[in-house]
């Protein structure tokens, strides 16, 4: 299938994309999506470890992301009717997914065309003083690190919220197996704070919450485990199993849309030379394994 009435949302101007009547439909089907998606979310069950009391006006609800059903498990705990910042372009295009997501409501963005990028703020602010609240992945893509508990956050949440007043709210998933934990922390104003020191605040929030259910429920024996270099065989298949699950995963876009901080070089940049280097007996040292 081709969703290609959904391409309208690509529409640059938010008064194109979003109205106040769109949003009132929205809010009134919202509760009836939020019953039936326990019952499409069959790789895990959600269980709702903490929920804080949440102020009824417009907010951006700053989820966790890491595996496929994150999404709908942070729908149903934010018990409102909230519009998803989606990035995932060929899943909504090609996907019944995608008619689901419009249904919720979506802000859809291209997020390899930096117009796209700019634009999708835009409608979120114009969303929320719309009456409605947001919510986003500030990770930006699938958090897939075997030890950064959050990876870095995109600030363009921070310029939402600051332009919005809206208060944000963080989120954070876990998944074990076939169960999910969630806890939904207290709103806050970001915006009171300079822009580096709020997003350090919110990565913060959500690896806090991120950890404790970690410790609570992802607990194992370290006879379960494998050792030494057998330890990146075993991510990589667990990190390939949870993406599998996902039809339409863009593995290249996902990985060169991850948040890159100023100043920080990743592994595969410092090792690139490596691909162009031709051995010889100077440079013999770098291939040698210990």
């Amino acid at each position: 299938m081709y969703n290609k009435f959904l391409e309208r949302l690509l529409d640059n101007k938010p008064e194109n994309v979003l109205s106040k009547h769109s949003i009132r439909i929205r809010k009134i089907i919202s509760p009836l999506l939020r019953f039936i998606a326990p019952f499409v979310t069959p790789n895990s069950k959600l269980k709702v470890l903490r929920r804080a009391n949440i102020p009824n006006q417009p907010v951006i609800f700053a989820a966790t992301h890491g595996f496929r059903e994150d999404a709908e498990h942070t729908i149903i705990m934010t018990k409102r009717q909230a519009y998803v910042l989606n990035g995932s372009i060929s899943q909504v295009l090609n996907s019944f997914d995608g008619i689901t997501a419009w249904l919720a409501g979506m802000i859809l963005v291209d997020r390899t065309d930096k117009t796209s990028r700019a634009s999708s703020k835009d409608k979120m602010v114009y969303a929320l003083k719309l009456g409605t609240s947001i919510i986003m992945y500030p990770e930006g893509t699938w958090n897939k690190s075997p030890n950064e508990l959050i990876s870095g956050l995109f600030p363009g949440i921070y310029d939402v919220a600051k332009e919005s007043g809206a208060l944000v709210v963080p989120i954070a998933t876990y998944r074990n197996g076939n169960k999910a934990y969630g806890i939904m922390g207290e709103a806050f104003n970001i915006s009171t704070y300079d822009r580096d020191i709020g997003i350090t605040m919110l990565r913060d929030k959500m690896a806090t919450m991120q950890y404790e259910m970690i410790e609570q429920y992802g607990q194992c024996k370290r006879s379960d485990l494998p050792y030494g270099k057998e330890a990146d065989k075993y991510w990589k298949e667990y990190i390939d199993n949870l993406m599998a699950e996902a039809e339409f995963y863009e593995y290249e876009l996902e990985r060169y849309t991850k948040y890159r901080p100023k100043g920080i070089t990743s592994p595969q940049e410092a090792f690139a030379f490596m691909e162009k280097l031709e051995p010889n007996k100077r440079n013999a040292f770098l291939f040698r394994r210990e």
